[in-house]
């Protein structure tokens, strides 16, 4: 990269950053008033609803698709299938990427990063969501089912008995628990629940990963196994909506790596810094408003690259 376009890229991530300074509140801590002009957004035009495994997952595999659903006036309803634990005791790093979520989208969306808190509930389950509505404009859900990550190849970690959805999906286990136990699904249940979500979202598209990838471990067709079988949970989801049927669009994952970059210069330069704001809650040793440090290459890579499934 040369001078000149060194500079561009720090004035192009500085703007960003600004669109919502340095604030970085927790969960919970800063809600909005009823009164805000924030509780009369600008109507949707329409809603894009997103089921991914980990989060992070949208941003580096759906974006810019969903940056762009978001600036045309879509409102976006993001669920997160798992809790992206990797095996660690308790709930403090699931926590933190969930956090790390809240940043992003905010610094994406231009506003204060001020989330109210308002859990969904559907056949006796609640799953924690928080709502981002900015002023005059469609807002931004997330939703976190804080299932328990299986990693790459689906073994599942110790800290949570070896569960993993791939288990699932192949009946090696009958259930699948939640780490912070608040709800436990199996394979109808669970596609029952993403499908009341996609039709409570009233969403026409339903962005997912890839679902046709089978080959989780090791390779470059590879991918983790938990891209792949929430991506098949929620395609079936999709399909099992009432009335019309969403569009359901896919997206590769580690899978593509091996392909060539496809993402415009300053999309990525966009894509780095949402990203970065995410990083902020888990790779930043004190508080801080951006992770500056060095990317692994991995994801210097996936932050020029998107490609449907």
């Amino acid at each position: 990269m040369n001078g000149t376009a060194a500079r561009l890229r720090k004035i192009a991530i500085r703007c960003v950053v600004a669109a919502c300074g340095t604030a970085i509140a927790l969960w919970g801590q800063v809600a909005v008033p009823a009164s805000s002009s924030a509780a009369a957004p600008t109507p949707c035009r329409g809603t894009v609803f997103a089921a991914v495994a980990h989060e992070d997952d949208d941003l580096l595999f759906m974006s810019p698709d969903l940056v762009d659903d978001w600036s045309r006036g879509a409102c976006l309803d993001v669920a997160y299938l798992t809790a992206g634990d990797a095996g660690s005791i308790g709930y403090g790093y699931a926590e933190r990427r969930e956090q790390g979520v809240g940043r992003a989208y905010a610094l994406m969306a231009g506003v204060r990063n001020d989330w109210r808190r308002g859990d969904r509930a559907h056949s006796a389950r609640t799953i924690r969501a928080f709502a981002l509505t900015p002023a005059g404009h469609p807002g931004i859900r997330v939703a976190f089912l804080r299932l328990p990550d299986g990693l790459h190849d689906g073994s599942g970690t110790r800290a949570q008995a070896g569960q993993s959805l791939l288990k699932l999906e192949r009946g090696r286990i009958r259930r699948i628990t939640a780490i912070d136990r608040s709800a436990s699904y199996d394979t109808k249940e669970l596609t029952a629940m993403l499908s009341w979500m996609i039709a409570d979202s009233h969403a026409r598209t339903v962005r997912t990963l890839d679902y046709r990838n089978t080959y989780y471990g090791r390779g470059p067709r590879s991918d983790h196994s938990d891209h792949e079988v929430a991506a098949r949970f929620a395609r079936a989801a999709a399909a099992s909506v009432p009335g019309p049927k969403p569009t359901v669009v896919g997206y590769r994952g580690y899978s593509m790596t091996v392909l060539r970059p496809n993402v415009a210069l300053r999309a990525a330069w966009r894509k780095e810094a949402v990203f970065r704001r995410y990083l902020s809650a888990t790779m930043c040793t004190r508080a801080c408003a951006d992770f500056t440090g060095p990317l692994w290459a991995s994801y210097q890579g996936w932050l020029f690259r998107q490609y449907r499934a």
